[in-house]
């Protein structure tokens, strides 16, 4: 009788620790949840998250060619050119992706102040380029490539408005930028 009643008590006793431990998990997983949806809501969700350089920096130098083998550097894209960068297996990017392209198609500056850098093999990014050729000069690289560092990324999508060498704007979420983009046209015009 003694040996069931040992049993039982160290059988609470694992259900206890089981408990209190399975109870933190699910905490954490709902924390870790709750910052990824703040994330790919465009939101900071309290976090302290830039995907690239912050506005009033001014953009490195950076020499790439483009998909269709042209030079490519910030001095080729004009005075105010918009940037985009895609990963192929970024949720986030195909989901932004439509609407970078359909404000890209409306700006007056027209492809040539409009630089999409895919990240990856050319194979990889193919759809991707094939989708943003029409609207902007397409750059493809390599993670941490010449571009990227130029312009401070560090995560996907990023959409940085440069005026002039400096960024005016950048961000996870395009709407802030095409928002100052919008703002800026009729003082460039």
């Amino acid at each position: 009788m003694a040996y069931v009643a040992a049993a039982a008590v160290l059988l609470g006793l694992l259900v206890v620790t089981n408990l209190i431990l399975t109870v933190g998990v699910v905490r954490r997983l709902r924390e870790h949840t709750a910052e990824l949806a703040a994330l790919r809501g465009g939101g900071s969700g309290g976090l302290d998250v830039d995907v690239a350089m912050p506005a009033g920096t001014p953009v490195g130098g950076f020499d790439a060619t483009s998909v269709a083998d042209l030079p490519v550097s910030l001095a080729t894209l004009g005075e105010r050119p918009l940037v985009g960068f895609f990963s192929p297996n970024c949720q986030p990017c195909k989901e932004k992706l439509p609407s970078f392209v359909e404000y890209a198609a409306t700006r007056p500056q027209g492809r040539d102040a409009v630089l999409a850098v895919t990240i990856g093999t050319r194979e990889e990014t193919a759809a991707l380029a094939e989708l943003l050729g029409p609207v902007a000069t397409v750059v493809v690289e390599s993670d941490q490539g010449p571009v990227q560092r130029a312009f401070g990324v560090s995560g996907f999508p990023a959409f940085v408005l440069v005026e002039e060498g400096v960024v005016s704007a950048s961000g996870f979420d395009l709407a802030p930028v095409v928002d100052r983009d919008a703002v800026a046209l009729p003082a460039a015009g």
